[in-house]
């Protein structure tokens, strides 16, 4: 899956190093609203991951949101551009929002699909 940071860089999901959570989002879906700002409320629980939201909405509409939920400038939360495609190639048809949690070795430990509370997320890690 083809990410689209921000700033403009490239990469891979493959390529994504250490202790990931790939968080698959719409801005303007509500339940994807309320997770994120959960995840902002407790951002000290996830210090050990850095926290990828990933959208297929324009790279404008993704900053927005990241701004709205007070998440642009923290170091471990980025935000991403992907396609439908390339959502639907990795992850197969899935709700938004979707959320995985991967180890350092890049292995899956846990999905949620879904709105999840953010307290079972937290008691994966």
């Amino acid at each position: 899956m083809k990410l689209t940071f921000l700033d403009g860089k490239e990469t891979s999901a493959k390529n994504l190093e250490g202790k990931s959570i790939l968080i698959l989002f719409q801005p303007d879906c509500d339940h994807c609203q309320r997770e994120a700002q959960d995840i902002a409320t407790h951002l000290e629980s996830f210090s050990d991951y850095t926290l990828y939201f990933i959208s297929s909405a324009p790279l404008d509409q993704i900053s927005k949101f990241s701004g709205d939920y007070g998440l642009y400038d923290k170091a471990n939360v980025l935000f991403a551009q992907t396609t439908v495609d390339d959502v639907l190639n990795t992850f197969g048809s899935i709700p938004t929002p979707s959320l995985y949690i991967y180890s350092a070795e890049k292995q899956l430990m846990k999905s949620f699909n879904g709105e999840v509370s953010i307290d079972k997320v937290i008691k994966e890690l």
